[in-house]
């Protein structure tokens, strides 16, 4: 079983076709790229919904979208192929305190402050936006065959 595993890992993904001629990589690429798009496209109605008054946007969180290299995993109940589209190091920004803050959870999921800034919208507090959820919601329904999405966020996995 090992040496089946072995060439399974060495499987070289952009000569593998598809019924429509394109790779299995390639595929696998394309769908990540509407995936993103349909992320940000659901980030920039987030960004719609207010203008900042006592800052300027620096678009950081929206340039911070990446497509990560294509994987492979084998396992006893068969192979895998994924790739990664995450959040890169500009999403993430200082808060008040020096601590880094992932700003695509804070406006994904929403928070509560404390303190003397806890009645003040966008900066003691904001609803969850649920951008990243309606994004993959609309990758879904944008392709035909979608691939299953699984979206970890907080240590949490949630399967699309």
């Amino acid at each position: 079983m090992s040496n089946i595993s072995g060439q399974l890992k060495k499987l070289n993904t952009s000569k593998l076709k598809m019924k429509n001629g394109r790779s299995i990589e390639d595929e696998l690429k394309r769908h990540a790229n509407i995936l993103m798009e349909c992320i940000q496209e659901e980030l920039y109605a987030v960004y719609d919904m207010y203008s900042p008054l006592v800052y300027k946007r620096t678009l950081g969180l929206a340039e911070s979208l990446y497509i990560g290299s294509t994987e492979i995993k084998v396992s006893a109940r068969g192979l895998t192929m994924s790739i990664e589209v995450g959040f890169g190091e500009s999403a993430f920004h200082e808060n008040f305190f020096g601590e880094k803050m992932n700003t695509a959870i804070l406006l994904n999921e929403g928070f509560q402050t404390h303190g003397s800034f806890e009645d003040i919208p966008y900066l003691g507090f904001r609803e969850a936006t649920h951008f990243i959820e309606k994004g993959i919601q609309k990758y879904k329904t944008s392709v035909n065959k979608p691939f299953a999405i699984k979206f970890n966020i907080n240590n949490e996995t949630r399967n699309f």
